[in-house]
């Protein structure tokens, strides 16, 4: 475990370029946010992993606690990303990108999630894993499993029906739908806490904040893009401040935990705007999210399967990790190749 968190950690110092004066006018560039996402998703990656295999070395267990107190929050940024590319693609495309969004967002992304959950149907039924035929169906909604995890895909799926409806019926209005997108996220909140647990709602207002970024940001950057060093300082440290508050308070109430999330989100913006990661790695990584996330647990359960992880821990962690990297870039190619050929014919 203490050998992937190194590599991150090198990945992340070889590659950071810090601002010298004031702040980087790109800093939710595409480039900046991918490589942001690839350094959250190698975290989730960390997370999953140690779940197969047991690490109690002092070295390993350094890493775990840093991954128990981000808890949640490794998936914030995330949702956040997803929200402000949606309303950033909206300001570029207007009315157009709405019309197109159930095909190129969400038909897009379930298309992608369809192929993955029939590669987990494949290897279930190789190793003889049997699940329900009712657990399969609604595996293909996210709302059940067949050994993939399922709950980001329901929730972004959710957002993403919300976000079209919203914007389709308030299209001349952005910000009343953006509001209207922030209630129906509240009133999913309430309701699916009510079935399932807290994670399936605890981060899901940092998409609309996202969202609200986006189309604030042209103000936001304007009022700190002549900030002076030492109150950009001071606006870090206040900011980490009121983090650490809210973090404490995360669970103390039904939307304590998606406002702490939010202050997360805000606090690797902050950051973002200072430092950047200009790293290859990274940013395939972030290109390649979906499929890391949704298809990591593949070689997880495998190697598990056949007792590796008891052989050698490590050796285990060292075949996660290239096999994930193989399986994502060859089922990511193939499935863009697929859906261009389905989109030719249909057209």
């Amino acid at each position: 475990m203490i050998v992937l968190f190194l590599i991150l950690y090198g990945l992340m110092a070889r590659s950071m370029k810090v601002c010298k004066g004031g702040i980087y006018e790109d800093y939710l560039s595409k480039e900046n946010t991918q490589s942001i996402k690839g350094v959250f998703i190698i975290i989730v990656f960390m997370s999953h992993v140690r779940g197969y295999a047991e690490y109690s070395a002092i070295s390993d267990q350094f890493v775990i606690s840093i991954l128990d107190y981000l808890g949640q929050f490794m998936v914030a940024m995330f949702l956040f990303c997803s929200g402000y590319g949606v309303f950033e693609s909206f300001k570029r495309k207007g009315d157009q990108y709405i019309n197109s969004f159930p095909k190129n967002r969400i038909c897009n992304t379930y298309f992608d999630f369809v192929i993955a959950l029939i590669l987990w149907l494949i290897f279930d039924l190789v190793t003889q894993t049997k699940y329900s035929l009712r657990t399969i169906v609604l595996s293909f909604t996210g709302w059940d499993n067949i050994g993939n995890s399922s709950w980001y895909m329901f929730v972004i799926f959710t957002l993403y029906i919300i976000t079209f409806v919203c914007f389709k019926f308030f299209k001349s209005k952005p910000i009343i739908a953006i509001i209207a997108v922030v209630i129906f996220s509240l009133i999913y909140i309430y309701i699916i806490r009510q079935v399932r647990p807290s994670h399936w709602s605890n981060t899901c207002l940092c998409y609309s904040f996202g969202l609200l970024w986006s189309y604030f940001g042209e103000y936001i950057n304007r009022f700190l893009k002549h900030i002076k060093t030492y109150r950009y300082y001071i606006l870090l440290c206040l900011l980490f401040v009121v983090y650490n508050f809210l973090f404490d308070l995360r669970y103390s109430r039904l939307m304590a935990f998606n406002i702490a999330s939010i202050t997360f989100c805000l606090l690797i913006i902050v950051v973002m705007m200072k430092i950047s990661f200009k790293s290859k790695i990274l940013l395939w990584c972030g290109n390649n999210l979906f499929w890391i996330y949704i298809l990591q647990r593949i070689p997880m359960a495998f190697f598990y399967q056949i007792g590796i992880n008891e052989y050698n821990r490590y050796l285990y962690l060292f075949l996660c990790v290239i096999f994930t990297g193989i399986l994502t870039q060859f089922v990511s190619t193939k499935s863009e190749i697929l859906k261009r050929k389905i989109w030719k014919i249909q057209s």
